[in-house]
């Protein structure tokens, strides 16, 4: 029940992160615009946020179960590691960059805060559970 508590607070946070990053044009890119591909459904704005919402909200659950299992990797690391090489893959899918150090400087660091500060939420939740699970 914890996990999925916490799924849903990350989850939260990050699609907040995410609208305010829209909205102060941060990125450069709409974080709902992958639903547009999906052309025989009609959604309202609301219902994409929320779609979003729910997807990063199983993304978080999953990240949380795996992340309990890595005992041995110190938190700070997996937690930092783990989200630059998330939000770098996100960035480079989503902007269609060539794979070249000139892509670096397109990406958006605020973006890189908001997965790496969601992923550190994550790993240290993840073991404050295998911490008091296993005492």
């Amino acid at each position: 029940m914890h996990l999925f508590v916490t799924a849903l607070f990350t989850s939260f946070i990050v699609t907040v992160s995410l609208k305010g990053l829209h909205l102060f044009d941060f990125i450069k890119w709409h974080p709902v615009s992958f639903l547009k591909k999906l052309e025989w459904f009609e959604w309202t704005a609301f219902e994409r946020w929320v779609i979003l919402f729910l997807i990063i909200a199983i993304i978080a659950f999953i990240l949380l179960v795996v992340t309990q299992l890595l005992v041995m990797v110190p938190p700070f690391l997996l937690s930092v590691i783990l989200g630059i090489v998330f939000a770098a893959i996100l960035e480079w899918q989503i902007l269609n960059l060539p794979i070249e150090w000139a892509s670096f400087k397109k990406f958006s660091i605020p973006f890189f805060v908001v997965v790496v500060t969601s992923m550190r939420l994550i790993v240290e939740t993840a073991r404050y559970r295998t911490i008091t699970l296993f005492r």
